[in-house]
Order: C-alpha cells, then sequence, then structure tokens
C-alpha cells in the first residue's frame, strides 16, 4: 500500500465521516447496507472506523451510492468536502 500524503489521509476520513452520515440519516444499519452492496461486513466496518488506514474506493463509493439511491455528485456535494 502507498504512503498516504497529509491531505490524502484527510480526503479519506472526510469519505468516511460523510459515508457514516448518510447512513445513519437513511436509517440503515451496517449489516444491510454491506449485504446490499456485496462487501463483507468487517470490510464495511473498516470502512467507517476513523483510526482505520484502509479507506474505500471509488467503486465501493458509487456501490454504497447506488444502494443509497444518490448519485456520486450527491455524495461529493456536501459542506464536509469544502472545509
Amino acid at each position: 500500500m502507498a504512503i498516504l500524503r497529509e491531505e490524502d489521509k484527510l480526503l479519506r476520513e472526510k469519505i468516511k465521516l460523510r459515508l457514516i452520515k448518510l447512513r445513519e440519516d437513511t436509517g440503515q444499519n451496517k449489516s444491510h447496507l454491506s449485504e446490499e452492496v456485496l462487501v463483507d461486513r468487517q470490510n464495511f466496518q473498516s470502512w467507517e472506523k476513523l483510526d482505520a488506514s484502509r479507506g474505500m474506493n471509488i467503486y465501493s463509493i458509487a456501490r454504497v451510492c447506488k444502494a443509497l439511491k444518490i448519485t456520486l455528485r450527491d455524495f461529493f456535494d456536501d459542506e464536509i468536502f469544502n472545509s
């Protein structure tokens, strides 16, 4: 795995926070959403763990968006990415 720059780590954390917010806002639990995106629950949990070193890739984000019935634009069109 490549070493991430500080700005990359910050983006990874913002993506995790956005995922948590979207999941909670839609009332989804981790188990159900992980099944919908066809990923192991443990992997899904690591996507939301703020101290985990691995993040989501764009393909995983796209699958989550599809399950939540939003677009990638909707995912990234949030104030968290503007700060």
